[in-house]
Order: C-alpha cells, then structure tokens, then sequence
C-alpha cells in the first residue's frame, strides 16, 4: 500500500474546501521527521501573557474528530449507527477507532455499493501515512530488536489486546450483515492495528472535547522547545497559537509539545520516535508474583491496577512508584489476609483486608495503608530486595538483546528498516543507563535499611525462631542406620 494515496500537495485544496484556515503555516516533508507544519512568513513573539497572538491555524469544530463527532456520524450513516450501538459507546477511544476503521476498511471492500457516508476525514486520511513507525507496525523481525527493553514485553501485550479487541467486534458485530462480511475479509485486522497506530500517535486532548483527533493540527511536530501551542475556543474551533516568548522565521518549523516528562518507551511506544531533547530517565518494568508465595494467584486477581513498577533517576536521585509492589511483599503474618464472601445477587467475591480492615478498593493506597505500621521499614526492605533482583534480571536480558548490524546496509527482504534499529539501540542504550544507575542506588538503599534498628531487630527474631525449631543432634537411640 503506497505510504499516502494523496499527494501532500492537494491538500490545501482539501483545507479551503472545508474551511480550515492555515492563516501562517503550510505542511511540508520535513527530513528526518515526514511531514510537518512550517511557517509561511515571519510569526513574531508574543508577550508572556499570550495577548495579542494571531491564530496561525484555525480548524473549525466540525471538523474535529472526537465522542460528540462520532455521534453526529451515525446519525447520517445507519449502518455505522448499528455498530456503534452493539460495538460502541464504552470509551472516547474505541468510538474513534470504529469510526477510523470504517473510512479506512469500507474503500477497499470488494462488494460493489459497500460505502460508508462521505465527510472530510474520508478524504483526510488518504494524505495520511500507512506505514507509521510505532513499534506495533513494526514486522516480527524488527520487533526482536526490542528483546530486553522494558518495550518487549510492552508491545507483545499491546498486538495481544488489539487482535482482542477485534476478535470481539467481530462477534459483536457477527449479527449485522453488512459488517460481519467486511470483519473476515483480509487485512482489516491490520486496519484496526493502524487505526490504533494513527489514534495513539495523532490525539489531542482538548479542553473542552476531550481526546480527539485534529486535522492539520497533527502534522505538528514534537519538542520540549515549543514554538506553538493549540486550545479550544468557546465555539469548538480549534486554534494553534504562537508560545508566549517565542517566534519563527519564514520557513521555520512550528512545533508543539506532546507533553513533558515522558520516557524513551513512552515516546517510541505512542509516537514512533525518542525524543533526543529529553532528559528523563525512566522506564516501567513488569512485575509478576513471588513464586515461593501461596497468596501470589489471590493478590494477582484482587489487584485491579497495572502490575508494574516505574524506575527514574533523576540527577543523583532515584525514585521508584508501584503500588503493587507492596501488595507482593506483604504476608498473612504482618496482617494480610483473603476472604470469600456472598455479596447480595448470590455470587462469590474475594475481600483483601489488611490489619483486619477491608482494603479491596485501596489496593493502590498500600504503601500509605502500612506506613505506620512498626514493620514498615522491614516491608520496605523486602520491596527494595524484589526490584533489585527485576532490575538485575532485566539488565542481564537487556544485555543478552540482538546484535546490530551496520545501518547503513542494504535493506534485504525481511530487513529491519534502519530507523527501527537506530530507535531500538537508542533505547536499549538508555535504559540500561537507567538500570545500572537503579542497581547501585538499590544496594545502596539495602545497606542503609538492613541498618535501621527494627530491621535488625526483626532479622535477629527471626534468626532465633529458626535456631529454636532447627533439630538437634540425633542421639544413639534414634540412629536406625
């Protein structure tokens, strides 16, 4: 499939059509970067206070594609109107994702009269590229180059939950002819891979309509440096204006920022690139249950947050954040415990209570919950022992991850594009960075815990019970040799 079925030069053509004003800005292929937004002329800077800023773009309301947009299509379109009523109206993102599928499976469907109503975003996704470099798209064999990062396993889940979701719709959809025939014909499963690629990379999050998809807007790129930013106005529209203190020459990129402090993976997962500006440290790492531990099935099932911990350094700093993590370490000897209880229709639920007290819908309020507890430094110290063997494990796989070979190579059938393998080794390079910085700032928060005078006095307990049930020497009598 070409990498956009219109040229990039119709598309202002498509903008006057539809009234979206590009009253400063045109978009360009930007090397490096596809296509980007650039100034036309001269855009001075404003005050710190953003007065007297001239729009450099305008997109009108209607043109937005966000929940209300997508309620205002099934009200033109009775076949989408179905699939939205078996399918839809569960989140923002899954009602944007029907609705991109549609314009994008229908105009391939081989049944002649098989067409969805038109509006600007048929058109509009056609200047779009199909191949978008979130790792999702990429092949199996540049994936591989993934092995080791805190992305693998990321990713893996992702494709996992995406060929999920389309195995429901399609039974969901099983009754509705029309779309039942569209759901097994090939390749619309790689159409609603993309249609998540294009919602991930491309929404906005507005104040007023909330996640939505912006025509024009999101051919802007990314930097911490921003020269731009994007609002609501009281009407809907949508604008770009000019960041307080900054200014662009004629020819200049215009650039947003798709938000602050976001890891490596968070970047190349959601957008397809790492920013080189950033200087976050950071990564999120998986966590499974103790496998020596008899409640590991039970906290798995109660707990209903992300099972992961999230690893930063920041200057000499090092901080980690998981909830879930406490959850692992705790045991029915400090006060965890399980129970089964009939809730009022007859059906079973499982209860996590701690000290007693019925927690099931603070699970994520654990390290608050245990913070006064006399032992809370002990739990700490079996927290900091688990992420110390995650993070010593993962760097063994991090470092044990494929080779690269040289970029600059020609790119053979089944090759990995050099802009995966640059990515790919862009990343592994900074969390390893991360998790040998993590590592060091681990043994040493280890040492300063097995010094604190509970944990010593805990330890020393329990080296004493063990002594006492540990068996003396087997006397004469007992010998049955």
């Amino acid at each position: 499939m070409p990498s956009s079925q219109l040229p990039i030069e119709a598309f202002p053509a498509w903008a006057l059509l539809n009234n979206a004003d590009f009253v400063s800005a045109d978009i360009r292929d930007i090397e490096g970067k596809g296509f980007g937004l650039v100034a036309q002329h001269d855009i001075p800077g404003v005050g710190s206070d953003g007065s007297g800023a001239t729009a450099i773009l305008r997109i009108p309301r209607d043109l937005v594609l966000s929940a209300e947009a997508v309620e205002e299509y099934a009200k033109v379109d009775q076949n989408f109107k179905q699939l939205l009523e078996v399918a839809g109206r569960q989140s923002t993102r899954g009602d944007i994702l029907l609705y991109l599928l549609t314009h994008l499976a229908l105009p391939k469907r081989s049944c002649a009269g098989a067409r969805c109503a038109s509006t600007p975003w048929t058109e509009y996704l056609k200047f779009l590229p199909r191949s978008i470099p979130v790792p999702t798209m990429w092949t199996a064999d540049e994936r591989e180059l993934l092995k080791g990062t805190s992305l693998e396993a990321a990713v893996s889940a992702k494709l996992s939950a995406l060929s999920n979701e389309y195995d429901e719709l399609c039974k969901q959809a099983s009754d509705l002819p029309f779309w039942n025939a569209l759901f097994w014909e090939p390749g619309t499963l790689e159409d609603w891979i993309l249609a998540d690629a294009l919602y991930r990379s491309r929404c906005l999050e507005l104040p007023r309509a909330g996640h939505a998809m912006v025509p024009g807007l999101d051919m802007a790129n990314h930097s911490l440096a921003h020269s731009a930013y994007y609002d609501e106005g009281p009407d809907g529209d949508v604008v770009l204006l000019p960041s307080p203190g900054s200014s662009v020459s004629a020819g200049g990129e215009i650039t947003i920022s798709y938000g602050e402090a976001k890891s490596a993976a968070e970047m190349l997962f959601s957008y397809g690139f790492i920013d080189h500006e950033s200087s976050v440290k950071e990564l999120t790492l998986h966590l499974d249950a103790l496998p020596d531990d008899p409640l590991g099935r039970a906290k798995i099932r109660v707990y209903r947050g992300p099972r992961t911990v999230r690893l930063s350094l920041t200057g000499q700093a090092f901080q980690w954040y998981s909830p879930f993590l406490y959850l692992l370490v705790l045991n029915e000897e400090d006060g965890l415990a399980f129970r089964v209880v009939q809730d009022t229709s007859g059906g079973r639920q499982l209860k996590l209570l701690w000290q007693g007290e019925d927690v099931t819908q603070r699970t994520d309020e654990l390290e608050t919950l245990v913070r006064d507890h006399h032992l809370y430094q002990v739990f700490k110290l079996r927290a900091v022992a688990v992420l110390g063997e995650r993070a010593a494990m993962q760097l063994d796989r991090i470092s044990s991850g494929p080779s690269y070979g040289a970029t600059e190579q020609s790119q053979a059938a089944n090759q990995p594009r050099a802009e995966c393998r640059l990515a790919a080794e862009r990343l592994r390079d900074l969390e390893t960075q991360v998790l040998q910085g993590v590592a060091e700032a681990l043994e040493n928060e280890k040492a300063r815990l097995l010094l604190d005078a509970r944990v010593v006095t805990y330890l020393g307990s329990r080296e004493d019970a063990q002594n006492e049930q540990a068996p003396g020497p087997a006397s004469n009598e007992d010998d049955f040799s």
